[in-house]
């Protein structure tokens, strides 16, 4: 379980020209570039020796939220950077909206495919398109529910907001692919401590570049 603090931030890049100028050249408008988002990120927790402690979203151009086990550097020349321990308290059947963006995937004779492609591979290739939506919100909501027990709660609603192909370029490698769902839905604690701790951990993989935190508030 988590016991170390967590600290939730809002950042948003600053609007002086030097920083616009910077930002230009490293996020075109209208791209989205996990690495360079990544890249960005990292400026914030640059320590030496340090691994990766934290997790980031993505909300809107210029607009980021990070959950870290340690407060991001609050004199970014970069970012406006506002700051608050994370404290949730819950019960057991608290009832949470949550949005979660993330890489969901499962191994097949060696090899990782997103949930959705894998569920896609049984149908003809001509039939793909149609049902592609359809079929990523089933491969969606099967690999959450089977996640939820050990991650202390019960799903109770979800839909699929959006589901796209992200390209990574690697050092000396093939590019790779993540398979990207931008989930909403409603859930019921079960498990306080465990689910802080996942929600700590984060959900699926490709966590270093905007997947994996999930965002919650309570409902009635």
């Amino acid at each position: 379980m988590t016991a170390t603090p967590l600290y939730l931030s809002r950042l948003t890049l600053r609007s002086e020209p030097a920083v616009e100028s910077l930002m230009a050249a490293l996020l075109p408008a209208g791209k989205t570039d996990f690495e360079s988002d990544h890249r960005l990120i990292w400026s914030l927790f640059a320590e030496p020796g340090r691994k990766r402690d934290f997790l980031w979203r993505r909300e809107r151009a210029g607009r980021y939220f990070v959950l870290s086990r340690r407060p991001p550097d609050p004199a970014s020349p970069l970012f406006k950077v506002e700051t608050k321990p994370f404290e949730p308290v819950l019960a057991a059947g608290d009832r949470l909206a949550f949005a979660l963006r993330v890489n969901a995937t499962v191994d097949r004779a060696g090899a990782r495919h997103d949930v959705a492609m894998d569920l896609l591979r049984a149908h003809p290739p001509g039939a793909r398109a149609d049902k592609r939506f359809t079929l990523a919100e089933k491969a969606a909501r099967a690999w959450l529910e089977t996640r939820s027990a050990d991650a202390g709660f019960t799903l109770e609603a979800l839909a699929l907001e959006g589901y796209r192909a992200v390209r990574l370029r690697r050092r000396n490698a093939e590019p790779g692919c993540l398979g990207v769902f931008d989930l909403a839905g409603r859930l019921v604690v079960t498990e306080p401590e465990c689910f802080v701790d996942r929600l700590a951990r984060g959900f699926g993989r490709a966590r270093a570049f905007g997947c994996g935190l999930m965002l919650i508030r309570r409902v009635s």
